[in-house]
């Protein structure tokens, strides 16, 4: 066994050896590099780079966080050259140690070669990184993409930086983690923009939310969803359902090229939600529901009844008063009572009325059965007015029945002052007359009132009856001594 060690350790050295010797030529620290794994020893692998020209890179370069190897012989690799001092040494990321520690670190400046380093403590400003035993400043602004809130966070923790400046012999270093982010960014973003394309579905991560939508991380690429394209749900402001950090699904839009060279993505949440009318809901004609006025219009407010889903309330639906403009009685984000009044399916159109939810509902706590028939006394509301009589909703037989009141039908002979006492809106008690064969309904005011006098002087009559038959006081106090 140990013999066996003992010629896997020489062939290494002249793996090595070989290397020395291998010409250089071409290559220059801080190029990129790519080639082909030939040995994977215990503390080297040896890179094949064509040409008779051999690399090798520390074997810790290959191990993930949790200390596996990543890498066999026969994979291909591509690494950056850190240095060509005693053959071509090659680095994912360039590693300084040991005396020639300024001269390498000089070296990866010249060379934009980045260097590992550990945060060692955060002073006024930035950090101190130690990068193989000598001391960095890295600014505060440097240390990532966005604003460092805790910078106590990044203590302890091992970046890549570049060299900014580098005076007094390595005694002022100055850092950037930054640059490399952004560098591996770019990278990141044109891989992505080669993909992209509308309608294509992805997902993202939400980097900022303003008044007027939120942007989206989409792999180094930000797009915006604009506030309209957040949800069919209306919000007031992106931050009701978004936050930074979130995870969310986009559709593409668009992808448009600016000024400034960048492409313009929209992106739209919205879109991948299903309709309103495709999921359903719950209420149907002839019900009250409650609903938030989203907008006004001069013919009218929309309502939204559910969630992405608006029914127009026709201005003449609003009140049983004239309504010159919606504005006059209703804003956007009231709450209301509507009626719905019809569902057109075919072409999405949902119907609603907010004086008929208003009788509906006050109709509904009333006791007793109404019915269609001559004789019925009940609660109208003057709809119309005509020379010759009122048209009168009867809401207590549906919304939709109305009946004729006859001018010479009112209680009040005085018709040059029907409109001042009998307004549209007007509540009123009237009683059904006639129906005719096409089942028209005739009221009346007068009718009623007949019978209310004969009522009352009905009673009248008893009462003087039973006034009679008991006699006068005189009489009855008689009757009591006896």
């Amino acid at each position: 066994m140990a013999e066996i060690e003992s010629e896997e350790e020489v062939s290494f050295a002249e793996l090595f050896e070989s290397s020395n010797q291998s010409p250089s030529r071409g290559f220059a620290p801080g190029s990129t590099v790519s080639g082909i794994v030939v040995k994977v020893g215990k503390e080297t692998v040896f890179v094949d780079l064509g040409g008779k020209s051999e690399g090798f890179a520390d074997i810790e370069e290959f191990r993930d966080k949790d200390g596996n190897l990543n890498v066999k012989e026969g994979d291909r690799v591509n690494l950056r050259v850190a240095s060509l001092r005693g053959g071509i040494h090659l680095s994912k990321a360039m590693k300084v140690h040991g005396a020639e520690a300024v001269i390498l670190l000089r070296e990866a400046q010249q060379n934009q070669m980045p260097v590992e380093g550990r945060v060692a403590a955060v002073n006024k400003g930035g950090f101190e990184v130690e990068i193989s035993g000598m001391r960095a400043f890295c600014p505060l602004s440097q240390i990532g993409l966005q604003y460092c809130e805790k910078p106590e966070e990044h203590v302890g923790a091992r970046y890549q930086f570049r060299i900014i400046e580098m005076k007094e012999k390595g005694k002022n270093i100055i850092v950037s983690r930054r640059v490399l982010l952004q560098e591996e960014q770019e990278k990141k973003a044109q891989e992505t923009m080669a993909l992209l394309k509308p309608d294509l579905d992805i997902e993202g991560q939400v980097t900022r939310v303003t008044d007027f939508g939120a942007f989206v991380d989409i792999g180094g690429v930000e797009g915006m969803v604009h506030v309209s394209e957040l949800t069919r749900a209306r919000v007031k402001h992106p931050s009701e359902i978004l936050a930074p950090g979130q995870v969310v699904r986009v559709k593409i839009l668009k992808i448009e090229p600016e000024k400034n060279g960048r492409q313009k993505i929209a992106l739209s949440m919205k879109a991948l939600e299903p309709e309103a009318w495709d999921k359903g809901f719950t209420f149907k004609e002839g019900e009250v529901i409650s609903g938030t006025v989203s907008r006004l219009t001069d013919y009218g407010a929309f309502v939204e009844v559910a969630p992405g889903l608006d029914g127009l309330v026709h201005v003449s639906e609003i009140s049983y008063q004239r309504v010159r403009h919606p504005s006059r009685l209703l804003k956007e984000g009231d709450r209301v009572d509507v009626l719905v009044l019809k569902i057109d399916e075919e072409k999405r159109r949902i119907s609603l009325s907010i004086k008929d939810a208003a009788i509906k509902q006050q109709m509904a706590g009333q006791e007793g059965e109404v019915r269609l028939e001559v004789g019925q006394v009940l609660k109208g509301i003057v709809e119309d007015q005509k020379p010759y009589g009122l048209f009168i909703k009867l809401p207590q037989l549906g919304m939709e029945v109305r009946g004729l009141l006859p001018m010479e039908e009112l209680i009040h002979s005085d018709k040059g002052d029907v409109k001042r006492r009998l307004p549209k809106g007007k509540e009123i008690q009237v009683e059904i007359v006639a129906i005719d064969e096409k089942g028209r309904i005739q009221l009346s005011q007068k009718v009623m009132k007949e019978k209310e006098d004969r009522q009352e002087f009905q009673k009248f009559l008893t009462k003087e009856e039973k006034v009679e038959k008991l006699g006068t006081l005189g009489e009855i106090f008689q009757k009591l001594k006896k």
